[in-house]
Order: structure tokens, then C-alpha cells, then sequence
């Protein structure tokens, strides 16, 4: 998810969930995907998802926020709820850059060896933002994690905008057979109704990535159509 202004997400749908203020303010969002995709994979078994998000921000920085998508992994036999909570601290540098630091909590209900903490660090502009991320035991597999992503979001009018995102990941240690580095990105438009923010995003991974416990890590690419209503 997007905080502290920037145009990115951090669980995918791809920039489905939509940024809260940076006033204090609670603010919620729900929405529905084709797919629920994460760094290039897909989560839900190239299913349509379901999602919702909850964000507190708060006048001195602070941020705090919870998401829950729908998901179906290997080994699921059905469709079972991932858990993502986050926290941080956002500041401002100039009157159009900041700086944030924080940490994200995955929690899958019913394969809790899978559970991991990420940290990150990033900065933010109206319409970019940059992340650092570091996980030292990520989905519980005793591989360390760093990925880097970058977002941007170009507005063609009061409407319409364009979306693009470019990420790269880097596993240690690396497994015999197995590439320790993996690329993803995705391009496409979005659009805002009022509160209801619909975008179509096409996202690709330039390899099978097994990092994942993915029903089809082997689909390197695919569309992805969501919408989201916030509060």
C-alpha cells in the first residue's frame, strides 16, 4: 500500500487501495480485483480478489494501517485471508519531498510458517515515490530479501492517469539452480469516479519466480482490472 504520498502499493492489486491524507484522519477503502498480484506474481491463483484496508494518519507523521486480501496459495485448498499490517513515520524535506521509514507484518491465517516481517525505507514526491525494502527471513524460508521499487503516476487530466511501476528483488542466500534476482513492472491507466478509483495494469515478471508459494509462479505476465471504494 501507498503511504506518505507516493503513488506505489505494497500489496497488490497493483495499486488497487487508494492513499489516505497525510492529515490525521482514519480512512478505509474495500475493492475487488481480476487478480491479486504481488511483485509480479499472482497470490490468488489468476482469480478475481477481494480486499479492504483500514489507515490512520496521523498530524505528526505517524501512520498506521491494516489490509486483508483474499488469496489462494499452494498447498490452500480454498481460498483463505492474508493479513498485512503496517506501520511508520513519514516527514517532509521540502514542500514537495519526504522521507518515510516503517515496517510491514505478513500474516497468513492458516500457514503461519509463512509469516514474515519486512522493513523499508523510502522517499516521496507528488507523483513518485522510491522504496527500499529488507526482510530477514522472508515467507519464513531463512532467505534474506531486499527489494527496491519505483512508482509514478502521471495525471492526463482532473481523471485520467497514467501508472507505472518498476521493482527489482534480490534473495540470499541463493538456492542451487535458482536466480538470486528477479525484475518486475507493470504500466496502465487509472481513473477516479468520485470515490471510486478503477484501474487496468499490465504487469510482467521477467522469470518464473519460486520464491513465492504460487499456485502459477511460471505466468510471466498478465492484465490486471480493479476498482476500489474509499471512505
Amino acid at each position: 500500500m501507498s503511504r506518505g504520498g507516493g503513488p506505489g502499493c505494497r500489496a497488490v492489486a497493483c495499486g488497487l487501495l487508494l492513499t489516505g491524507a497525510a492529515h490525521a484522519q482514519w480512512s478505509a477503502q474495500v475493492g475487488a480485483a481480476s487478480d491479486y498480484v504481488y511483485r509480479g506474481v499472482s497470490f490468488n491463483d489468476s482469480r478475481p480478489a477481494i480486499m479492504a484496508a483500514v489507515n490512520y494518519d496521523g498530524a505528526a507523521g505517524w501512520y498506521l494501517g491494516g489490509q486483508i486480501a483474499q488469496t489462494r496459495l499452494f498447498g490452500e485448498r480454498h481460498a483463505e485471508p492474508l493479513w498485512i499490517v503496517d506501520a511508520g513515520y513519514a516527514h517532509a524535506l521540502t514542500s514537495r519531498l519526504s522521507w518515510e521509514v516503517g515496517a510491514t507484518y505478513s500474516i497468513f491465517t492458516d500457514f503461519t510458517f509463512w509469516n514474515y516481517a519486512e522493513m523499508f525505507v523510502g522517499v516521496s514526491a507528488e507523483n513518485w515515490n522510491l522504496r527500499l525494502y529488507h526482510a530477514p527471513n522472508y515467507f519464513g524460508r531463512d532467505r534474506r530479501s531486499t527489494y527496491v521499487e519505483f512508482n509514478s503516476t502521471h495525471a492526463l487530466d482532473e481523471r485520467w492517469r497514467v501508472l507505472a511501476h518498476v521493482g527489482a528483488q534480490q534473495l540470499e542466500p541463493a538456492r542451487v539452480g535458482d536466480r538470486s534476482h528477479t525484475l518486475d513492472a507493470s504500466l496502465g491507466l487509472g481513473a477516479r469516479f468520485g470515490r471510486v478509483d478503477v484501474q487496468l495494469l499490465w504487469v510482467a515478471v521477467d522469470r518464473a519466480n519460486y520464491a513465492y508459494p504460487s499456485t502459477s509462479p511460471e505466468d510471466r505476465q498478465r492484465w490486471v482490472l480493479s476498482t476500489a471504494y474509499a471512505f
